[in-house]
């Protein structure tokens, strides 16, 4: 709630809840005028507004045609099967994923290889390394 002081016009904004008590003055904080809570403003009526019409459209929606009825034969034929480049999609994305996980062990691999093969420097750049490679029995 908005609260002016009604000596120097200061404005402070105080939550409601510490508005409770009327008894209790209030103190500006610039002026430290002294005065009592104001009334708390009346409510404003709910003004009931029509809604508004619907734009006017330009033109009409025209009906959609009616389908037009399928021959005999046409109604007896199987489904077609897919597409079989759908199916070409799916065997590719499914082969770029093998190729990926097995470029990621590989990597692991070597890099595992690597470690073991340059141990003593690995061992040097990192002396806690020489534990993990004496607990592999490689230390």
């Amino acid at each position: 709630m908005l609260i002016e002081c009604p000596n120097c016009a200061a404005g402070y904004q105080v939550p409601p809840r510490l508005l409770r008590d009327r008894s209790r003055p209030l103190r500006c904080g610039q002026c430290e005028a002294v005065f009592p809570i104001p009334e708390p403003p009346a409510p404003e009526p709910l003004a009931f507004r029509a809604p508004e019409p619907p734009a006017p459209e330009m033109e009409e929606p025209r009906p959609a045609p009616a389908p037009a009825p399928l021959a005999e034969e046409s109604r007896t034929e199987p489904m077609a099967p897919p597409d079989p480049p759908a199916e070409a999609a799916q065997g590719a994305s499914s082969r770029g994923l093998r190729v990926a996980w097995a470029a990621s062990i590989a990597l692991l691999i070597g890099g595992g290889l690597a470690a073991i093969i340059q141990r003593d420097v690995v061992m040097e750049a990192w002396p806690p390394a020489a534990r993990l490679f004496a607990a592999l029995g490689l230390g």
